[in-house]
């Protein structure tokens, strides 16, 4: 706890209430602000002055040209720590337990009510503390209902509200329960979002997807009963949304019905070609090769061609490789993809042999 409260006072933290000047204390700040008098107590705009540089910011810990992401990571972040501060033994157990559940139901009356100001912060807010509990299919529906609104009246301008939407669903994917009806399909919510081609949008779509990827496979979808393992299974949960997935495909130029792995490999190309989101789409190529890997080796080899073999792996390996290349990682990306490096294949890698143990 005295540790908690250490971090409270460094910078990088009070930045995320609005607080510039290493010198102000939260406390003197509040109360300096305020002129009290009786019963109540009423702002002082004389008091206010001598805050003007910390203030100057825009209120929000940042810049004046903060973006709305960055606005919603400051949330994000108090809400860790106040998160963290329940989870401490020294809170722990009923009185921590009755903090979190008086804060959801506050965050949850605010988050449906459209408000510009307070829904997109009310969101983020759902997230992590749905992050610390299951979450039931209702609650999903209604946020999935709250993305299909912002995203219909979305403009490059206004991103807040579905960014902040599809944040909370990042979070709320940790605590589905495995046999929930909206975990697959979430997937699909991801790369719809993803299609549209708005960075900001993009990025957090990624996320998305990367999560429902790592929760299903670590559910165990993507076991050989599934048939091909990762492809089948999600393709089986598009079934529901095929006719608008398919008009999305139309309207961007891919086709998932006619190559799963190729039109995924095109839209993580934007975020490859993208420095802001490269990272992330690399962590989510190598999460990909590696649950198609495992796929595979569930599998018997004779029941599987060659053309078929290339097609679930092929267009991933293609894409990450040059990158791999860059970054030293081709021996951890062909490791990952379920080749055996030994120390002569790794001689190989360094001068060129990728083409040849792809062959193999």
């Amino acid at each position: 706890l005295a540790q908690l409260l250490a971090e409270l006072i460094q910078a990088r933290t009070r930045l995320n209430f609005g607080l510039r000047a290493k010198s102000t204390s939260a406390v003197t700040f509040i109360a300096s602000s305020y002129t009290r008098g009786g019963a109540a107590s009423t702002l002082n705009p004389e008091a206010l002055m001598e805050y003007k540089d910390e203030l100057a910011a825009g209120g929000c810990g940042g810049s004046a040209h903060e973006s709305p992401r960055d606005a919603l990571d400051s949330v994000e972040r108090v809400a860790q720590v106040f998160l963290r501060i329940m989870d401490n033994s020294a809170f722990a157990g009923a009185r921590g337990n009755a903090w979190r559940a008086r804060w959801t139901t506050l965050v949850t009356a605010s988050t449906f009510v459209f408000n510009p100001a307070i829904q997109p912060r009310a969101f983020v807010l759902l997230g992590k503390l749905a992050a610390h509990d299951e979450v039931d299919d209702d609650l999903l529906y209604q946020t999935l209902a709250t993305l299909r609104g912002a995203l219909a009246s979305f403009g490059e301008t206004d991103e807040a509200l579905p960014v902040s939407v599809l944040l909370c669903l990042v979070n709320m994917v940790g605590g589905l329960p495995p046999d929930s009806s909206y975990l697959a399909s979430l997937f699909w919510v991801g790369i719809a979002v993803m299609q549209i081609g708005h960075l900001p949008l993009y990025k957090v779509g990624l996320n998305l997807v990367a999560k429902v990827v790592r929760t299903l496979d670590a559910c165990g979808a993507f076991l050989p009963e599934n048939g091909d393992g990762f492809q089948h299974f999600l393709m089986s949960a598009r079934v529901a949304v095929e006719k608008a997935a398919d008009q999305v495909d139309d309207l961007v130029g891919i086709s998932f019905r006619s190559s799963f792995s190729a039109a995924l490999s095109l839209l993580l190309l934007r975020g490859m070609e993208d420095m802001s989101s490269k990272d992330e789409a690399y962590e989510v190529l190598l999460q990909v090769i590696g649950v198609v890997a495992s796929c595979r080796k569930w599998q018997q080899a004779d029941q599987i061609t060659t053309d078929r073999k290339c097609d679930l792996i092929l267009p991933y390996m293609i894409l990450i490789l040059p990158t791999a290349s860059v970054r030293k990682e081709l021996a951890h990306v062909f490791t990952t993809a379920g080749f055996a490096i030994g120390a002569e294949t790794k001689a190989s890698l360094e001068h060129g042999g990728c083409v040849r143990l792809l062959e193999q």
